[in-house]
């Protein structure tokens, strides 16, 4: 298979499982309170429409709205969500009972520095997109001399000292947080979280415990 040919059908298999995240959340200052409202991604991971997300993007919201891969906008729901990992999982409310085409978690210990990667996902809010890129590193983490800027906290947990990133560099944008790193089989190897000229994205190995904990 040629290397465009592979890349087309890795995209085909998680394509249609791929969500754009539209969230507003109620904060309060100086007495008033005020709706904001911010976007990211997500990936369903069942037939019942449970959606793997991060905890940044939708662990705090009032009303999450999902986009689906053919445009139509189905309210959802937060299921659960773990701050320390930064894993969220909703869940799709349609009108009326259905399935959702789910996308499969990959094997990150297979994955090699230099293998190809895609990073998926709604950068900016816009449609859906994809970049690509190469893993750069397989156990990404903030060394002790950029101390404290390593210490990425998320709701007071200190997650930026403990988290083994898989390190990339597709290019990712806000927006993208949530999305799916995925590998040229079409599988989820990662959820991307963070950039800081590199990407970093969660192990899917991590990411798939806690998602489905949460769910169980």
């Amino acid at each position: 298979m040629s290397d465009g040919a592979a890349v087309h059908a890795a995209l085909s298999k998680v394509a249609p499982s791929l969500v754009r995240i539209h969230v507003v959340s109620l904060d309060h200052q100086e007495g008033s309170e005020l709706k904001r409202e911010a976007s990211g991604s997500g990936t369903i991971i069942t037939p019942e429409g449970h959606v793997v997300t991060n905890h940044h993007v939708a662990g705090k919201t009032r009303a999450i709205v999902c986009t689906l891969s053919s445009r139509e906008e189905i309210p959802a729901e937060l299921v659960g969500t773990d701050p320390l990992s930064d894993i969220a999982v909703l869940k799709v409310k349609p009108a009326k009972p259905r399935t959702f085409p789910a996308a499969a978690f990959g094997d990150v210990a297979s994955l090699r520095v230099g293998d190809r990667v895609l990073a998926m996902g709604s950068p900016l809010a816009l449609s859906q997109s994809v970049t690509m890129g190469i893993v750069s590193n397989t156990e990404m983490i903030m060394p002790r001399l950029f101390w404290p800027f390593n210490r990425m906290t998320l709701d007071g947990e200190d997650v930026g000292s403990i988290v083994r990133w898989i390190g990339h560099d597709a290019p990712i944008f806000g927006g993208n947080s949530g999305g799916p790193l995925i590998n040229l089989n079409g599988e989820i190897v990662g959820v991307n979280e963070i950039s800081m000229g590199l990407a970093g994205a969660i192990p899917s190995d991590l990411a798939r415990e806690v998602a489905f904990a949460i769910i169980k």
